[in-house]
């Protein structure tokens, strides 16, 4: 029983991409139109593709220093910048993807006055903010597609629930200090503080026992109302650097498919590309390594795509929005680190 707990999640993705690969040559596929395609590809296109990945990671740093400015912490930009693609690299490398991240992110931002518990909320405040603007051009698209097959209740139905969540989160972050929200934060802090004292502190005492639910739960709070004070005052700038990543994002993921000569409509390229972000994350291998590629070009060959293009169109998407980026976020982790043992070097020595 145990081999086969080791051994099914890894064996699982290959048996899934070969069931693809033979889907795909199935359909049609051809690795000689494969190779005219790739041939034929627009150079222009794809480093434009490229360029719009790296300003996706600009709007991204420029949101994280928005989300450290409550905390008094400045961080330089290029060396924030660096962070995020290091960051990438490591959460993809390393089988405990997003705490090894996180972990390098608090080792990088703590000589600059960040500690950990600031790190881990701003990384998590950022996941969300970025989750959401991926799930709502989904639901827009969604409710666009099902009135185009005249199902336009169904379509309002999905736009009416995108906008009342939406109206949700911003009242509550506007309203967070309203006596009935209080009282339901209240019980939430006092709910996480049995937990936290009956299970963690329990497990581990000689390690947390200097943290007990009252000193966690008072930094959570300061925590908690520095970055929503921030939210209420900054909202517009927030937004902004959320809006530019996903617009770079996707005009990056539209490029892929123009240097191909595919011209889509905008709303099915926004619908794939929400599909493509789920696919990503796919795959026992670093980030999905041939379970993603050939997934994707199956989901493209379904939207008038031949298989060569789709195939094509997969290759070049994540050799510019994924494979490039993480190889960049070696290089940034290998600067760092050398920047790092430096700046430790230059202070032990003063």
């Amino acid at each position: 029983m145990k081999v086969v707990k080791k051994w099914l999640p890894r064996l699982l993705p290959w048996v899934i991409t070969l069931l693809l690969v033979r889907f795909w040559v199935a359909e049609g596929g051809d690795w000689h139109q494969l190779r005219q395609e790739l041939s034929g590809a627009s150079p222009a296109m794809l480093v434009l593709a490229i360029g719009c990945q790296a300003a996706a990671f600009a709007a991204v740093t420029w949101l994280n220093q928005l989300l450290l400015r409550p905390y008094q912490i400045r961080v330089p930009w290029f060396r924030q910048y660096n962070i995020q693609f290091a960051m990438a690299f490591v959460e993809t490398a390393i089988p405990s993807g997003a705490v090894s991240g996180l972990v390098l992110r608090a080792r990088l931002l703590k000589p600059y006055g960040a500690s950990a518990d600031v790190a881990t909320i701003t990384t998590l405040v950022e996941t969300l903010f970025i989750a959401v603007t991926v799930l709502a051009p989904a639901l827009f698209v969604g409710a666009f597609l099902a009135v185009d097959r005249g199902a336009a209740n169904l379509g309002s139905r999905y736009f009416l629930l995108f906008l009342t969540l939406f109206t949700l989160l911003m009242a509550g972050i506007w309203r967070w200090r309203r006596h009935w929200l209080s009282s339901w934060r209240r019980s939430a802090w006092t709910w996480a503080a049995r937990v936290w004292d009956t299970y963690p502190v329990r497990r581990w005492p000689l390690r947390l026992a200097d943290f007990p639910s009252e000193r966690v739960g008072r930094r959570a709070r300061d925590l908690v109302s520095a970055l929503h004070q921030m939210l209420r005052q900054e909202s517009h700038l927030v937004l902004a650097s959320l809006l530019l990543r996903s617009f770079f994002e996707v005009l990056a993921f539209a490029l892929c498919f123009y240097a191909f000569g595919e011209d889509l409509p905008i709303r099915t390229l926004l619908l794939l590309y929400t599909v493509t972000i789920t696919v990503n994350t796919l795959g026992s291998l670093p980030g999905g390594v041939g379970l993603a590629e050939v997934s994707l070009a199956a989901i493209f060959s379904q939207f008038g795509l031949s298989p060569a293009s789709a195939l094509a169109v997969a290759f070049a998407y994540r050799l510019t929005g994924y494979w490039l980026p993480r190889a960049c976020g070696g290089l940034s982790w290998l600067w760092l680190e050398r920047r790092h043992r430096l700046e430790l070097a230059s202070q032990i020595s003063a």
